[in-house]
């Protein structure tokens, strides 16, 4: 039989990390280890909590994009 592709996934409650079974994506696991239980995903896909500075970037460029839109729509009438 052949083995089935897995991925990596830190435990969110104790950080080890475990193979998981691709099979099981989005399926509610259990950590061998520790015993907690949590949703399979891979740690790319997890949130990452966002910083003021991050935060205030995001705030920019979407504030320039919405100037550039405003500067094309007006080009685009003249």
């Amino acid at each position: 039989m052949a083995k089935s592709i897995r991925f990596t996934r830190s435990c969110p409650s104790c950080g080890k990390p475990l193979q998981i079974a691709i099979e099981l994506l989005g399926k509610n696991v259990v950590c061998n280890a520790c015993g907690a239980g949590f949703q399979a995903c891979s740690d790319a896909t997890i949130p990452k909590p966002i910083d003021e500075f991050d935060l205030r970037v995001a705030r920019l460029i979407h504030a320039a994009d919405i100037q550039l839109e405003h500067y094309d729509a007006v080009k685009l009438t003249q």
